[in-house]
């Protein structure tokens, strides 16, 4: 025979202790209001401590994360007295994880890019010496096209060129 769930009976005394939370919370002066939920000093929900003020066992705190009944109760009080809600942590490794993964790609992006830039300037510098070595082969064979046609207006003139090499 199943045991009976144990969830109703931690719904009913998590119940009873936000209910207590919010009334401390709201007998505080509006503008210096403090959180009553236990708290983690970067701002997020303490579910252990909520666990621990509730009298759940240390294996019975994983239901205040698993069990979207009890979680939820639980965030809706944390987002009234501005902390972050449960799982928030979780969240935020998602997102980092997210994070990491695009700077890995733009890195590598950037990598790509760079080995790029690097190659089309190499071939800049190639093309442009390419185009010196051929501007001087051109100014050679003008200057030997210049020659040969004096030459070949001397001789059309009568005149006897020996050839000079």
């Amino acid at each position: 025979m199943a045991r009976p769930s144990v969830i109703p009976g931690i719904k009913e005394r998590l119940e009873a202790y936000l209910d207590e939370c919010e009334g401390a919370y709201q007998q505080q002066p509006e503008n210096t209001r403090k959180p009553t939920i236990p708290a983690t000093p970067d701002g997020k929900v303490n579910v252990r401590a909520v666990a621990a003020a509730l009298g759940l066992k240390a294996t019975q705190e994983k239901y205040l994360y698993e069990r979207g009944e009890l979680s939820s109760l639980v965030n809706l009080m944390s987002e009234g007295q501005g902390l972050a809600p449960i799982g928030a942590r979780v969240s935020q490794d998602a997102a980092d994880k997210a994070f990491k993964a695009k700077a890995q790609l733009q890195a590598q992006s950037l990598r790509a890019a760079s080995q790029a830039a690097v190659e089309a300037q190499a071939q800049h510098d190639e093309l442009l010496q390419t185009i010196k070595d051929l501007s001087r082969e051109n100014q050679r064979l003008a200057a030997e096209n210049l020659r040969l046609r004096a030459r070949i207006e001397a001789v059309e003139a009568g005149i006897f060129v020996p050839e000079v090499d």
